[in-house]
């Protein structure tokens, strides 16, 4: 008998976390343990680095899948749940090569800390990466001494352009989708895969998974789903997939848990 007999997957900014707002509401930590008492798992997946993003659901640590880094690095109870997808170090250093070249900053998510070039310091020292003391700065890439899951490109200007470039460059063998006004992410893996590979570990069917995002970097899970569900607050460009839409994550998930 599965230990499981459903799950819930959740992004975190625009979805559990509405835009604007930084803490996670007390209603969703006391939907995760509801769920859970009725056989319900819930896995946070995110594009953000797994120390910035574990804080945040400190209440529910040890309850719930974390998926960071979008699938790249996948947690349950402090341990790697699936090994690591990485970025090949000859392929990242191209990219961080490229972005750098074309005025972006790239931000290279490892398995220990956030590496961001010392040149671009300046520029992201107020954006809260280094406040939280898992940022590192290097000077030349031989510097990293890490495993790299994901790359970000911040782009304060040309992003269309510079996401065109790096999608005709790299998307034969990376996922590469926007997350937010300035940001893509350039990965080896994505939610979607995540969600299957979670699922098949708790051997939780794909059809009794419920997914819920906001962004082009969701669109993977919210198809790899039993049933995606799009957030109220989507960007436009997402109306064209047919995903039911959510105004309300909690009630709907409420409601979810209690017809089953």
């Amino acid at each position: 008998m599965n230990r499981y007999k459903g799950m819930f997957v959740c992004d975190v900014d625009g979805t559990i976390l509405p835009h604007g707002q930084r803490e996670v509401s007390p209603s969703f930590f006391s939907l995760v343990h509801e769920a859970k008492e009725r056989g319900f798992l819930f896995c946070i997946s995110s594009g953000r680095f797994h120390l910035s993003l574990i804080p945040l659901f400190e209440q529910v640590e040890d309850e719930v899948v974390f998926s960071a880094s979008n699938g790249c690095r996948i947690l349950y109870q402090g341990q790697e749940l699936i090994p690591n997808h990485t970025i090949h170090a000859s392929d990242a250093k191209q990219i961080t090569d490229f972005l750098l070249d074309q005025g972006a900053i790239p931000l290279l998510s490892g398995k220990n800390a956030i590496h961001l070039p010392s040149a671009s310091l300046v520029q992201e020292q107020n954006k809260g990466y280094l406040a939280k003391g898992f940022t590192r700065t290097f000077e030349a890439f031989s510097d990293i001494d890490d495993e790299i899951l994901q790359i970000t490109g911040v782009c304060r200007q040309n992003k269309q352009d510079i996401l065109v470039q790096s999608r005709r460059k790299w998307e034969d063998s990376y996922h590469v989708a926007t997350t937010g006004k300035e940001l893509f992410d350039i990965c080896p893996t994505s939610k979607g895969d995540s969600l299957v590979a979670v699922s098949s570990h708790f051997g939780i069917p794909i059809e009794q998974t419920y997914a819920f995002g906001d962004d082009e970097n969701d669109i993977s899970m919210l198809k790899a789903a039993g049933k995606g569900y799009l957030m109220g607050g989507a960007h436009e460009n997402l109306e064209k997939h047919a995903f039911e839409h959510c105004h309300d994550l909690v009630s709907t998930v409420h409601a979810i848990v209690l017809s089953q």
